[in-house]
């Protein structure tokens, strides 16, 4: 008899335990998995399956960056390469870090500059605290970013001159306006970070 359900699949290979998984028994099994996991504090955490916008805010992103940053000294990557800090491995939807050509086979981003989030309808609070949190302990962040699917918003956390995060974010909406990026002096146009997304 062939066939496999969909947690027996060839490519599915079980977690570690039903418990606590230290971090570098994490990094090495989540090489051998396709699907996406993230870790925090001991617990293995499936990613959801994404949405046709969601990848399409995604690829708008990486477009309009790599549109503005200059290619041969910032590297733009989507979901696949991740972050990490003392207590979790993380994978934002994009990465912006140096360009870094001696080590092709490298994982995880160490001195990202700009990261950004869209929204899935369970990752609200992930998204909006704990990764905020996580994320700003970067000293090399210069900016977060979380997109909205549904509307043309996004929520901007940008470093100030004294090395601070505000406590609340800038909230950019509307087609018409730009995510001003101060410290790379670039401005993201919503209408292009959103085209082909119908939005309410």
């Amino acid at each position: 008899m062939s066939g496999f359900s969909e947690d027996k699949s060839p490519a599915y290979v079980p977690p570690p335990s039903d418990g606590y998984v230290d971090k570098a028994t994490f990094c090495r099994w989540i090489e051998r998995q396709e699907r996406k996991y993230e870790w925090k504090e001991g617990r293995i955490v499936q990613m959801t399956n994404v949405t046709r916008a969601h990848g399409k805010i995604v690829t708008n992103f990486i477009m309009t960056l790599g549109s503005r940053l200059d290619q041969d000294q910032w590297s733009v990557m989507a979901v696949d390469f991740g972050v990490e800090t003392d207590d979790a491995i993380r994978y934002p939807d994009i990465v912006v870090e140096p360009e870094i050509l001696d080590d092709p086979k490298g994982r995880r981003a160490e001195s990202p500059i700009i990261l950004v989030e869209v929204l899935s309808p369970s990752s609200g609070a992930r998204d909006f605290v704990e990764k905020r949190d996580e994320y700003q302990t970067f000293p090399t962040l210069e900016a977060y970013i979380i997109a909205s699917q549904d509307e043309a918003i996004c929520w901007l956390w940008e470093r100030r001159p004294d090395g601070t995060f505000p406590a609340c974010p800038e909230e950019v909406a509307g087609r018409e306006v730009s995510i001003e990026l101060t410290a790379r002096a670039i401005a993201l146009p919503l209408a292009e970070i959103y085209r082909g997304i119908p939005t309410t």
